[in-house]
């Protein structure tokens, strides 16, 4: 509820006008008029008679708002690609080992991704273990 939202409810619960509202704040009433389409905001002093005049806070602190959390079909989306990333990956490597015509220090370093892509894919199949429990201890 904005500020002027919530004078305007005060002033039809308590059945006053503007004017009356303004006599008691000792301001114009096209100042209550101002605040209430909230063009602008009292100063703190009149802000401060406001709250008590009210007896409500109504400059509350809005609650922290918490992220959503991704959706079942989002994990799975994401655990596959995470997983068939690394499998085309292979691919280059597998062909740089296997084909005659590339010199022993490139086949080396297709050995080398070659490991570091299955160790990822593990790690992600673990990492997908690791949610699914989380998911059933955490309700």
């Amino acid at each position: 509820m904005s500020l002027g939202q919530a004078i305007i409810t005060y002033r039809q619960k308590h059945h006053l006008t503007q004017a009356d509202l303004a006599g008691q704040l000792f301001v114009t009433r096209q100042a209550v008029s101002t605040w209430e389409t909230n063009k602008a905001w009292p100063d703190t002093e009149i802000l401060t008679q406001l709250n008590t005049l009210m007896a409500t806070d109504f400059v509350k602190p809005s609650p922290p708002e918490t992220p959503a959390a991704p959706s079942d079909a989002v994990t799975v989306l994401l655990l596959v690609i995470a997983i068939i990333v690394p499998i085309f990956g292979l691919i280059g490597p597998l062909v740089i080992l296997f084909n005659r015509r590339f010199p022993h220090w490139s086949k080396t370093a297709a050995g080398v991704v070659i490991a570091v892509e299955v160790l990822a894919i593990v790690a992600f199949w673990l990492f997908a273990d690791a949610i699914t429990v989380s998911k059933h201890i955490i309700g």
